[in-house]
């Protein structure tokens, strides 16, 4: 799957973000939410492009939470910067719903987040992809349950969309 394609992990992985530099891959990892990460297990390393892990690589600076589950990363058009989705909170529930905090997050190669965006508008954010132009596309992976209703009341019109934003967070679509 190309780098610049929909990164898809499984939700018990805290994946944060994928760094590809010019002389191999670096995976950043975040331990927030899912399951508990262990230095006993090393990451398997034998493809073409070797990574290095580095824990707690990138920090929400803006909002001052942590980290939610995160299944999404691309890199940036410039090559050197990073844009992550998380669920804005710990595990998979409830997600981002009946919060403002923002699943989107650009960081610099240092790891530090250069903005945030996309508060109040997700269920349960699930892939991001930055195309040619550097507009950011997040897909939302699903819709309130009847259940979800019961706890946040009018929530009923998220969920189940792609939003296409520029680069600065302004919507620039809806699917």
């Amino acid at each position: 799957m190309s780098v610049l394609g929909f990164v898809r992990f499984r939700p018990t992985v805290a994946i944060a973000v994928v760094w590809v530099a010019l002389q191999g891959t670096t995976v950043l990892t975040q331990q927030r939410g899912g399951t508990v990460q262990t230095d006993k297990v090393q990451p398997v390393n034998g493809g073409a492009n070797p990574y290095r892990v580095i824990r707690d690589w990138a920090q929400l600076n803006s909002e001052g939470r942590p980290w939610g589950g995160s299944n999404g990363v691309a890199i940036d058009r410039d090559g050197r910067s990073v844009w992550a989705v998380d669920r804005c909170s710990a595990g998979t529930t409830p997600g981002c719903l009946g919060g403002k905090g923002n699943p989107v997050h650009h960081f610099d190669e240092s790891g530090k987040e250069i903005r945030s965006f996309g508060g109040g508008m997700f269920v349960w954010p699930h892939g991001i992809h930055v195309d040619r132009d550097g507009n950011v596309w997040v897909a939302d992976a699903r819709a309130a349950s009847p259940d979800d209703l019961k706890k946040f009341p009018g929530e009923n019109s998220k969920g189940s969309v792609v939003v296409k934003f520029s680069p600065e967070g302004k919507v620039l679509m809806t699917l």
